[in-house]
């Protein structure tokens, strides 16, 4: 396993779920984590339990799919020691649930957008800073839904499948640069994204976060004569 001791790796919603274990699995590993999200109460609180836990982490909010915040955000994150190191793209949501037949246009775009907007401007911001150190890793998080049809999640499996292919596009163009490009596409895991209603899978029978963190940080610690492309992550009773 690799070190990641003096890396500096940004984390998209990394405030709370996914993102916010995988800033603290990558800061017990040595990196410095930057944790970018909407919602700085969440940030503060997740830096706090780094910094208590002796780590380094720094936050900045911002939406990712607001260019100019986001931008701001990034420009900050290099000013830390010069570069970024790591990127990992977690941030993201659902607000169009139900049948295609029956879905708000608003709300499926809102959600294709947030999914997939943000995943693009975060890329197209780091990724020069790593092309011109030559080297970096960029991985991004999916979901099943973006390999497997569900019915309901149209807006969400669209935007999860288009960032598969952008993860794929991606990798084409920079694996010779020295940059690792992957994906992780986990199935049900325990965050606030399913909300509270009743018709939700068993969250006992879910993957906790922490594991899907755990998986995250050991393809970013693969060594440098390999990469984990895609890897596909189910709950141990598969689709739920």
């Amino acid at each position: 396993m690799e070190t990641l001791t003096g890396q500096v790796a940004l984390i998209t919603g990394g405030g709370r779920g996914i993102g916010a274990e995988t800033a603290k699995q990558l800061a017990q590993h040595g990196a410095t984590v930057v944790l970018v999200a909407r919602t700085q109460a969440q940030l503060e609180a997740t830096a706090a339990q780094i910094r208590d836990a002796g780590g380094a982490a720094y936050w900045f909010a911002a939406d990712v799919s607001d260019e100019g915040a986001l931008r701001e955000a990034v420009q900050s994150a290099l000013s830390i020691r010069g570069g970024i190191d790591i990127l990992v793209n977690n941030a993201g949501f659902i607000q169009s649930f139900g049948a295609i037949a029956s879905s708000d246009p608003a709300d499926w775009w809102r959600t294709l957008e947030g999914n997939l907007k943000g995943l693009y401007l975060t890329t197209r911001l780091v990724l020069p800073s790593m092309l011109e150190q030559g080297r970096g890793q960029i991985l991004n998080v999916l979901s099943v839904a973006g390999a497997r049809a569900f019915a309901g999640l149209s807006a969400y499996s669209c935007a999860k499948a288009a960032g598969l292919m952008f993860t794929r596009v991606l990798a084409k163009e920079v694996r010779k640069q020295g940059i690792r490009v992957m994906a992780i596409l986990p199935g049900a895991v325990d965050t606030a994204i399913w909300g509270d209603g009743e018709a939700i899978p068993d969250r006992e029978k879910m993957i906790r976060p922490e594991t899907v963190a755990r998986l995250i940080v050991q393809m970013l610690t693969t060594p440098a004569d390999a990469t984990v492309d895609e890897l596909l992550v189910l709950p141990q009773e598969g689709i739920l």
